[in-house]
């Protein structure tokens, strides 16, 4: 069944463009057997419920995965837990946005995370539809 609450209604944090680099561990054992190291992705925007990122791996929907984030800001990284969200391809061949909502964030990695939105990143407009937020 299709929600009909807008994107709108169901972001609760706001969004910033973020350009800087991530890894992705995946924590589900299924995933761990295929795949032992971390993949190197970037990040699109950043919120302090979760990110977007494009990666050339495709990660399954709900897949519990560890996100080290890099930034200059904050030189020591951050780490957070988060799942998949959503899944939208790209124009790119073999490329993927997902969204990643943080379910274990300490608060160390959240203090890390207000310092990156409020260091005049570029805030994001919210998409009107849900196909729209996807198309970010």
């Amino acid at each position: 069944m299709i929600s009909d609450t807008s994107a709108d209604e169901r972001r609760t944090s706001k969004r910033v463009s973020w350009d800087c680099l991530a890894r992705l561990l995946p924590l589900s054992l299924e995933l761990q057997s295929r795949v032992v190291s971390m993949h190197q992705v970037e990040g699109r925007n950043i919120s302090e419920g979760g990110l977007q990122i494009c990666s050339d791996r495709l990660f399954p929907l709900k897949s519990r995965l560890l996100v080290e984030m890099e930034s200059p800001e904050i030189p020591e990284g951050i780490q957070a837990v988060g799942s998949v969200t959503w899944i939208s391809p790209t124009t790119s061949e073999n490329r993927w946005c997902l969204g990643i909502e943080f379910s274990d964030v300490g608060d160390s990695a959240l203090t890390s995370i207000r310092v990156l939105m409020h260091q005049g990143k570029r805030p994001i407009e919210r998409p009107r539809t849900i196909a729209a937020a996807r198309a970010l």
